[in-house]
């Protein structure tokens, strides 16, 4: 097509029809434009096509590391439903001062159980400090992408809550006041002190805190799920 253009620019300036010449100098010039922009155009339906692969890889990284999450916070969720029976048996054996209760010693000590939550974050992380959290268009589902990881921080308030009872009922009461043996053999040197009857009222509270934002970490998980499969079904 520029071969023509340059053809008949040739065959008009040696014509001495400079009007015509200019008519078709113009047209080559629009060629030009043409071509640059059908470029630009190639380039940036390509550009849009890594943007999707990218992200579409994100979505299957992001669904791996909530499938985690999830196994990890049923498991601790599964862990403080039982703790919690514990509690509430030696708050039976308190309340009815059992204190020769054979069952108090092993269950006293089994209060020293503790397990926490380390969420994996390292894909949301990266999508968020690389600036790649923009290739999500929708700001809904950026928000959606987010939220289930700002449930984690409820998640650290509780269990640092939790740990903090725990580590002043170790420290201050078990380590001062309570040899291993005495725990185990016996519970009248210890249970009717009220640092240790306290203990029991808290650490029902903040093992309920746990439960709570456990529950609520795990539906915010599933509800990102849920969006991811209807995005998949869309495509």
């Amino acid at each position: 097509m520029i071969k023509f253009f340059r053809k008949i620019r040739q065959q008009l300036l040696s014509e001495n029809k400079f009007s015509k010449y200019l008519i078709y100098a113009i047209g080559e010039i629009v060629l030009v434009i043409i071509g640059i922009l059908i470029a630009l155009a190639i380039n940036e339906n390509a550009k849009d096509k890594n943007n999707l692969e990218l992200r579409d890889l994100y979505i299957i990284q992001l669904e791996d590391e909530a499938n985690r999450n999830i196994e990890r916070l049923n498991a601790l969720k599964d862990f403080t439903i039982e703790m919690l029976k514990e509690v509430d048996t030696l708050s039976y054996i308190l309340y009815t001062q059992d204190y020769d209760n054979p069952k108090l010693p092993p269950k006293a000590f089994r209060l020293m159980d503790t397990d926490y939550f380390n969420p994996s974050t390292i894909t949301y992380e990266n999508l968020k400090f690389s600036g790649d959290l923009k290739l999500f268009n929708d700001l809904n589902l950026r928000n959606s992408i987010s939220k289930p990881y700002e449930t984690f921080n409820d998640i650290k308030v509780s269990e640092n809550l939790d740990f903090e009872g725990f580590n002043n009922y170790y420290t201050d009461f078990l380590v001062k006041k309570v040899s291993f043996f005495e725990m185990q053999l016996t519970a009248k040197s210890y249970a009717k002190e009220i640092h240790f009857q306290n203990y029991i009222l808290a650490r029902r509270t903040s093992l309920n805190l746990n439960k709570e934002a456990y529950e609520r970490s795990i539906e915010s998980l599933k509800k990102l799920k849920s969006i991811f499969a209807e995005l998949k079904d869309d495509n």
